[in-house]
Formats: C-alpha cells, sequence, structure tokens
C-alpha cells in the first residue's frame, strides 16, 4: 500500500520520494522501518555522509531514525 500524500518537502529527488513512500508505508503498519543504509541512498561510499544524507532523509519525512551501533543499520519510527 503506498501513500498518496507523502510528508516530504518537494526539493526530494525521485529515488528519495520513492524509498520515503516504503518507509512510511512500512511504519504505518509495522511501526518501524529497517534496512541496511547503503541501500537506502546509493553512490555514497562515506559512511558518515551516507548517515548525513538518510538523517536529512528522516528529518525531511518527519520520521526518526536511528542506527545500530557500527551505523550499517537503520531504523525509523514514526
Amino acid at each position: 500500500m503506498l501513500f498518496k500524500d507523502i510528508k516530504t518537502s518537494n526539493d526530494l529527488n525521485p529515488l528519495e520520494i520513492e524509498s520515503i513512500d516504503i518507509i512510511l508505508s512500512e511504519v504505518k503498519v509495522n511501526g518501524f522501518y529497517s534496512n541496511y543504509c547503503a541501500n537506502l541512498i546509493r553512490g555514497i561510499d562515506n559512511n558518515d555522509t551516507l548517515i548525513s544524507e538518510i538523517q536529512l532523509m528522516a528529518s525531511k519525512a518527519l520520521l526518526r531514525v536511528t542506527f545500530n551501533a557500527d551505523k550499517t543499520i537503520c531504523i525509523f519510527e514514526d
């Protein structure tokens, strides 16, 4: 089930919008969404940059994101 009205700003690129749409759907159904960080945003090799981009994406979607100890898995919650 995909949302028609996603909670994001208009400046997200299409890949982020698709990711956020899936994430929001999973959060609504299960209360959370988790995935490997590298699967969410492709083309970023620096882990600190990747984490920053994921945090920005979550912030734009009004979601909270946390990470496991080695920052390879992220968990989104409402």
